[in-house]
């Protein structure tokens, strides 16, 4: 049996948003799916999903697909993106490795 996916409905429009940013960028550009595709190592079909909205395209492809239409992700130009990650990764080593659940068994203070 095939498992169901729930998309929220922010994520939905954000898919949304997306996907109607890749096409007017390639569009604009004058290329077709296929062009963009194999700029980005994807199939044609890939790119259509993509556009689509469709919430299972890889996000390295939406990615990859973003950077060569021009798109900036993270509101951050892609030659900064670098400078980006290593202060978030900065901020990483200063949380713990693993998230614990919190305990909520009553202390047993009877002495």
């Amino acid at each position: 049996m095939k498992k169901v996916q729930t998309i929220s409905a922010p994520t939905r429009d954000a898919l949304g948003i997306f996907a109607a940013m890749i096409r007017a960028a390639r569009m604009q550009r004058g290329m077709t799916a296929a062009e963009l595709g194999e700029r980005i190592g994807v199939s044609r079909g890939v790119v259509q999903r993509m556009e689509a909205g469709e919430p299972g395209t890889s996000i390295g492809a939406a990615f990859e697909a973003a950077v060569v239409l021009g798109i900036p992700l993270f509101d951050v130009p892609a030659g900064q993106l670098g400078a980006l990650l290593d202060q978030k990764q900065q901020l990483n080593t200063l949380l713990p490795r693993r998230a614990f659940q919190a305990s909520h068994a009553k202390p047993d203070n009877d002495f």
